[in-house]
């Protein structure tokens, strides 16, 4: 079985660690340490303390030996130190998955970087158990699954990164280190012509006939050259100083991301085996939900919009015959048998039938001016599913996209079809009573409706007639003809549509 956290009551917070994948529940100290024995230093487990309900272990190897922390728990909140609280457990063991142990302890410069995740039992895949808390189960596992997966996908991005910009600053530290040896190779060089000493002869060829002097002309050339000598190695030596504090400053962020380097890959190395874990458990939950008669669509449904909504979804989808493709799907059927079926049938009954020019027909039953009439559209089969027209051609199958019109007007893609897909045709044959009768009650809630909202007579006549918008030429459809005539094209005075017409 899950382990349970310790009391409801004392932890609001137990759906949340009960699903952690490093929380063993009740288990002894001793079976606790047998677990952790031979693991690697940062190992750790969360087990529940045994002498209080509500509060919390960490075991966790260091220095090859288990080290036991009381995992304090004050004012609904949760830590080792009161200066340091978190809301929840995992919070906590999140941030001790990145940040040392220092904080609480100075010998324990260790990150939580190996959670040991506990083996799921036998039974946990047995189809029991009541649908909500499975489907929350679900739906909270999947949930975790995907943030962990989220984070896991970041910091694998962001380990990557650090890893292609230290390639490159080691590119850097070689320029450096070229530039670094040319400096002193000048600098040894400026040294040399320092050291030489000034040329008598030189000297001499500057002095009087007599060979008395020198020139004045000849020392102040000296003079010069030395000073020049001296200035240029001032000016090398500032610049090999700058380099080697650029060059030190390089190496220091370069010992930095090291760090987050290897801190990054620890973490990517103890979230792999949570992730494994939890995508196990969910897979498990996948199997018993199956045993409840759940279908795939039925998960993905739940998951985006949360247990309680798809079950009254799921509970208006089986309710209506429109999940019964044998009302409505008739492959074999023509136009003119669509037309004579539907003859006389309310706005909103339709049929599904296989063309002969390939793709799929819709027929459905529509007002018209002076009479209910049928109109008739493709339903394009692509490689991306059903629809009417692209991009729109994404149901998974025809029973996906009558379900979908059932509820939606067709309005979506032509605004002079104001209906749903409301009754597939054999349904209509055989409650045609009972539909009649439904369509009556609307229509006097209507009316009374209407003469609810009706508007107080005007107090004095209007002095010039209304304008009226030109009516619409109900025997026409955008991109579809009434009746049983047939056309490729729209008539110029229609615009298309995104409904083609079918033969």
């Amino acid at each position: 079985m899950r382990p349970q956290a310790p009391g409801s009551l004392v932890d609001p917070n137990e759906d949340e660690l009960r699903l952690a994948p490093w929380y063993w529940g009740r288990i002894t100290r001793e079976e606790a340490k047998s677990i952790l024995h031979g693991k690697p230093d940062g190992s750790f487990l969360v087990r529940d303390a045994l002498s209080k309900k509500g509060e919390y272990t960490l075991t966790l190897m260091k220095d090859g030996s288990e080290k036991l922390i009381k995992i304090c728990h004050i004012d609904r909140k949760y830590g080792f130190i009161a200066s340091t609280l978190f809301n929840t457990v995992v919070e906590m063991v999140n941030f001790y998955k990145e940040n040392s142990l220092t904080m609480y302890n100075k010998v324990l410069d260790i990150t939580l970087s190996n959670p040991i995740v506990r083996t799921c039992d036998d039974d946990d895949s047995q189809p029991h158990g009541d649908l909500s808390l499975l489907s929350n189960d679900f739906i909270r596992v999947s949930q975790l699954l995907q943030v962990l997966e989220q984070n896991l996908e970041q910091k694998r991005n962001l380990f990557l990164a650090i890893r292609e910009e230290l390639q490159e600053k080691k590119l850097h530290q070689i320029v450096f280190d070229n530039a670094e040896k040319m400096l002193r190779n000048q600098i040894k060089l400026n040294e040399s012509f320092m050291k030489t000493p000034t040329d008598p002869k030189a000297a001499d060829t500057g002095g009087t006939a007599g060979g008395d002097a020198p020139q004045p002309s000849a020392c102040s050339n000296n003079a010069n050259t030395r000073r020049s000598l001296m200035e240029n190695q001032h000016r090398l030596l500032n610049l090999l100083e700058a380099l080697q504090a650029k060059a030190q400053a390089l190496n220091h962020h370069i010992e930095g991301r090291k760090k987050e380097e290897l801190l990054l890959e620890r973490q990517i190395t103890a979230t792999k085996p949570e992730v494994q874990n939890l995508q196990m458990r969910k897979d498990k939950y996948i199997e018993r939900l199956k045993n409840h008669n759940l279908k795939d669509d039925d998960l993905k449904t739940m998951l985006e919009m949360g247990y309680d909504k798809w079950l009254r979804y799921y509970e208006t989808a089986t309710n209506q015959p429109h999940g019964n493709e044998s009302l409505w799907l008739l492959k074999d059927a023509k136009r003119q048998d669509a037309e004579e079926l539907l003859k006389d049938a309310p706005p909103g009954t339709f049929l599904i039938r296989l063309r002969d020019a390939g793709h799929y027909a819709l027929s459905i039953a529509c007002t018209g001016k002076d009479a209910n009439t049928v109109q008739h559209c493709i339903i394009f089969e692509t490689e991306t599913g059903y629809g009417f027209a692209a991009p729109y051609n994404f149901y998974p199958s025809l029973k996906k996209l009558v379900e979908h019109y059932a509820t939606n007007s067709l309005e979506e893609h032509n605004d002079t079809l104001t209906t749903t897909l409301r009754w597939p045709v054999f349904y209509w044959k055989q409650n045609s009573q009972h539909i009649l009768a439904q369509l009556q009650e609307e229509l006097e809630m209507e009316r009374e409706q209407a003469a609810n909202m009706m508007p107080p007579p005007p107090m004095m006549a209007s002095s010039a007639p209304i304008p009226t918008g030109r009516s619409r030429n109900h025997d026409q459809v955008d991109g579809l003809v009434i009746g049983s005539h047939d056309t490729d094209t729209p008539p110029a005075s229609v615009s298309p549509s995104n409904f083609s017409t079918s033969q």
